[in-house]
């Protein structure tokens, strides 16, 4: 019998751990209650730090409520523009400006805006990695749906009581800066639970991998498999309705 190939090895708990020490938690906006529904709050910004798993850029907002003299704080994704001498505004009676937070039915169209919700108190889903935004193109049925064109050119349709923050999430030159080296690379891909570097299966021997041996660096049968296979043979194309190249054939006119 052969070794356990990395598949079967992903699927036993401890292998591949992250940090959770190094990890600064999640972030989200305020539970979703009367006065952002109604109103607006004010918070002040206290600190900017980058997320050294995620990489994301995080700041750390302080809320007061006016009513019971209640101070919370939460973390929200960093915008561009905003500075620690600056205050922002949640809530539907919000102004738009950069790093406010309000309903998608508030906002014009053609703006910027990231960190959006799914749905109504979802807490922030869509356009968190630096640099990314989304954008509004028009309010749908009496501005209950919106169409938002995401960062991956794609349209979707969204609820117009979604929150989310004006602005470009910051940090997108980080993109920019060269690895230089695979040292770097390596620390980068195990933040996030990824191996690096990556051996390929048709490289490896015939007891590590089922695409491994042979004269020439080939798999020699067929790479697709059942979804019913054993965990050690189960690797390749699993359970696929078709392979090969798909031939994208142009009509001439």
């Amino acid at each position: 019998m052969g070794k356990l190939i990395t598949s079967q090895r992903k699927g036993k708990v401890g292998i591949f751990k992250i940090k959770k020490k190094s990890n600064l938690g999640k972030t989200s906006y305020r539970t979703l209650d009367y006065i952002e529904k109604c109103n607006r709050i004010r918070g002040k910004i206290k600190k900017f730090f980058i997320n050294p798993i995620t990489k994301q850029p995080i700041v750390r907002v302080e809320f007061c409520d006016s009513t019971t003299k209640i101070r919370s704080s939460e973390s929200f994704i960093s915008v561009s523009g905003l500075s620690t001498t600056q205050s922002i505004l949640c809530g539907s009676k919000s102004s738009i400006k950069v790093g406010n937070v309000l309903p998608l039915f508030r906002i014009k169209l053609g703006c910027s805006i990231s960190n959006l919700e799914e749905f109504p108190g979802s807490g922030g889903n869509i356009s968190k990695s630096s640099g990314t935004f989304c954008g509004i193109m028009t309010h749908l049925s009496d501005k209950i749906l919106t169409k938002i064109k995401l960062p991956s050119n794609k349209i979707k349709c969204i609820d117009s009581k979604a929150r989310c923050t004006i602005g470009v999430v910051s940090n997108c030159g980080k993109l920019d800066i060269p690895l230089m080296k695979a040292g770097s690379s390596y620390y980068k891909h195990k933040n996030r639970l990824k191996r690096f570097p990556k051996t390929r299966s048709v490289a490896k021997n015939p007891v590590d991998h089922p695409h491994g041996g042979g004269n020439h660096q080939h798999i020699g049968h067929p790479s697709t498999v059942s979804r019913r296979c054993p965990p050690g043979q189960k690797t390749g194309l699993i359970a696929a309705r078709r392979s090969g190249r798909k031939n994208f054939r142009k009509d001439i006119q």
